[in-house]
């Protein structure tokens, strides 16, 4: 139980619920007192206060409560987790509703109460086209939403954000929010006469009109207390038809806080259209845009503020998960880089995982600049594998070279071999840290410089690109050495300047027959390619909030490929199964001839190859490199009559796959936060004392950042048609082809 973030709640008893005409609901009669309740209070004890409050009995009673975001829907209190609904959904009050149970009942059942008007209780999850007939009477043109698919304007509820005199708030700032949604919700402007932290005072623009809402401190304090409550207004026609409402991106951004917490992907234009529809606010695109980033500062927090808390957070990570590595460097105050790799993945990595790690970055896209540095492997079935990640101020040597030797220490002397893009910072610093042999260029990656290089040679034609490009897959995928010299001597053939550039760009990174360490097959950094693709969104977070929501989406989906597990239907994973069958499928043709000492002949009507099934081995190679039975070994094991997963490298069996997930990861709470001192530090509770960590010195530039990655020229894109000839390749204004 948290006691210390109490709300105060208003207790309504002995009156009776009326529908008003705007749909909200009205508790009239009776009598208030006020409690306080907090998140994790206990149901009896809530009913406890009341009875000892207003000395009832709540055996004839039922209780409901409305919510400050919806108050046209009543829904039933009846135990800790409608309690709980009542803390978290409300600021600083709540009203809670006694109702007698005859009255509940015999509306119910369609009887009429000769002494209570009949009451409708809509359920908490009623939509438009589920909303009672007295309510839709009620809201006039909100009887057509079924038809037209409009949403009625919701204004209508900001008209009682103060619900009258003796309604408290925890600060001034709470209070003008109020005010804000009441000109919003009445569509009229207002000033402020007094406008202080201890005393506001505020009234209609419009001269001569009554409406009036002052506010004093209670007894010194920041709370602030209503004290007089006029808000009924006297205006002619021409005050209402010049009234504006004011557009303020602060104030603006407590209406839009609740979609953007459901909906992190709403546009500044989506904001303009809502306001025009809900308020009658015509806002521009800048407006709309700075009232967007307000309400993410009110969810996330101020960007400047989350590099104040880092500290604290590694030093929770590696609390809670021992064995943790979670580090960070400063200069002079600001931040400069930091790494982290959860005590789960080192785990799962050095016990199971293959030696081979995809190493990537990319651009932070939150407000301020750097890059996103990652470490993926791989688990028994090719799945995602995160083991760490760091961020960065810029994707330079220094940079690289700190975060690959942190991740070196992770590793506990493990020899992996490092996939990655041909970046000058990440080539020395491999090199210098883990070797030139265990260096594997991404193939992919050299396809498109090859590719860049081919475009500025003469050759025509976009055949001979294509047999350029077929080529040089030959070179790289071809396991043996005669394969490869056999595809480079076609491509000298083809020509010679490309086959030059292939010698130059160092093909014992990159291509299979070159590369002398185990590297399971891995050509391309695609995996870390969509790690940065899985953190699309995170990307444009705060530091703070990038952390903890890649923890969750971590935890998530570590928690499916778990499941996943459960679901295999042999001793692999279906990625594996699928390439299995597809090399037994392609083993039925290959004859078997039986040597002495385990030793077969393999004819594949092509060529002979050797199988050695003690040593396990293929002279294909593809045994060897990719620790799966190729299809010749296939094709002996069938001669056989072995067990197929008997001759697969242990790596990919579901006994692997369960070791690597078997590691505890505890959720980081965050209710015991830090407070900041007056010098900038941070204290928690238990007394330890952070540095004060400010935000680094380059910012992110101007302008809007881009949201698609630069694709790769080798990906699939939509054919384009001609809406002149129905040709393909080619638009209307470039067609040159004759008409039928």
């Amino acid at each position: 139980m948290d006691a210390s973030n109490r709300i105060y709640c208003y207790i309504f008893v002995g009156g009776k619920l009326v529908q008003k005409n705007d749909g909200q609901w009205e508790y009239l009669g009776g009598r208030s007192k006020g409690i306080h309740i907090y998140k994790g209070m206990a149901f009896e004890e809530f009913t406890k206060k009341i009875i000892e409050k207003f000395d009832i009995s709540l055996d004839v009673m039922k209780m409901h409560y409305t919510l400050k975001f919806n108050p046209r829907v009543i829904q039933d209190l009846e135990d800790e987790d409608d309690l709980d609904n009542v803390v978290s959904h409300s600021d600083d009050f709540a009203n809670v509703y006694l109702v007698d149970i005859s009255s509940v009942e015999a509306i119910e059942a369609n009887i009429p109460n000769s002494q209570d008007p009949p009451i409708t209780f809509p359920s908490s999850n009623a939509s438009c086209d589920s909303i009672p007939t007295t309510m839709m009477l009620s809201r006039g043109f909100a009887s057509h939403c079924a038809d037209t698919e409009y949403t009625p304007l919701e204004s209508i509820r900001f008209r009682e954000a103060i619900l009258g005199s003796g309604h408290t708030f925890k600060n001034a700032e709470e209070f003008r929010n109020a005010i804000y949604q009441m000109s919003l919700g009445g569509r009229f402007e207002y000033k402020y006469k007094k406008n202080s932290p201890t005393h506001m005072s505020v009234k209609c623009s419009v001269d001569g009109c009554p409406w009036k809402i002052t506010a004093h401190a209670v007894e010194g304090n920041v709370i602030l207390r209503v004290h007089t409550y006029q808000v009924n207004h006297n205006h002619i026609a021409q005050d209402e038809c010049s009234s504006k409402v004011k557009v303020s991106s602060k104030r603006g951004a407590v209406v839009v806080e609740d979609v953007f917490r459901t909906t992190p992907d709403y546009l500044p234009r989506q904001i303009c259209k809502d306001f025009e529809r809900d308020h009658g606010v015509q806002l521009t695109y800048n407006q709309a845009w700075h009232l967007k980033e307000k309400a993410k500062e009110r969810i996330y927090g101020v960007p400047r503020d989350s590099y104040t808390f880092l500290p604290w957070l590694c030093h929770r990570l590696r609390e809670i998960n021992p064995g943790t590595i979670a580090e960070y460097t400063s200069h002079e105050g600001h931040f400069m880089q930091l790494f982290i790799a959860h005590a789960f993945s080192i785990q799962g990595f050095i016990m199971g995982c293959r030696p081979v790690l995809a190493i990537d970055s990319c651009h932070l896209s939150g407000p301020y600049k750097g890059a996103l540095l990652s470490a993926i492997a791989y688990d028994a079935d090719d799945g995602m594998f995160p083991l760490a990640l760091g961020v960065v101020s810029s994707e330079n040597y220094e940079d690289w070279y700190w975060f690959l030797d942190k991740l070196k220490g992770v590793l506990d002397g493990k020899e992996v071999v490092i996939i990655s893009d041909r970046h000058q910072g990440i080539l020395r610093s491999v090199s210098e840290l883990f070797g030139t042999g265990n260096h594997a260029y991404c193939y992919r990656h050299v396809k498109e410089n090859f590719s860049s290089f081919f475009n500025k040679q003469n050759i025509r034609g976009k055949k001979g690109k294509e047999d350029a490009l077929l080529l040089l897959d030959s070179i790289a995928y071809a396991r043996l050495e005669i394969d490869y010299n056999e595809a480079f001597e076609k491509l000298v053939r083809f020509n010679e300047n490309l086959a030059k550039w292939v010698a130059e760009n160092n093909p014992e990174h990159w291509a299979m027959s070159k590369f002398l360490k185990k590297r399971w097959d891995k050509m391309t950094t695609n995996i870390a390619e969509a790690f940065n693709a899985w953190l699309r969104e995170e990307r444009h977070q705060t530091i703070y909030t990038l952390l903890l929501m890649h923890m969750d989406k971590l935890v998530a989906m570590l928690d499916t490929h778990i499941r996943g597990t459960q679901k295999w239907k042999s001793v692999v994973g279906p990625k594996t199964e699928e390439k299995l069958m597809s090399n037994i499928m392609r083993s039925g043709p290959i004859s078997v001839l039986p040597y002495l000492g385990g030793t077969f002949k393999v004819f594949t009507g092509e060529v002979y190859l050797v199988v050695d099934m003690n040593q396990r081995t293929c002279t294909c190679m593809t045994w060897q490199m990719s620790g799966l039975p190729c299809a010749h070994v296939c094709a002996v094991i069938r001669t056989l009559r072995h067990d197929v997963y008997d001759y697969i490298d242990p790596c990919f069996h579901v006994s692997m796959q369960d070791l690597i997930y078997s590691g505890q990861f505890q959720p980081l709470p965050t209710h015991n936060m830090p407070k900041l001192g007056a010098d900038g530090s941070l204290q928690d509770c238990a007394g330890n004392s952070f540095p004060a960590l400010q935000p680094p010195h380059v910012r992110r530039p101007p302008g809007r950042p881009r949201q698609r990655r630069i694709e790769s020229q080798f990906c699939h894109k939509r054919a384009i048609h001609c809406s002149r000839c129905n040709g393909v390749g080619h638009n209307r204004s470039k067609c040159n082809n004759p008409l039928p």
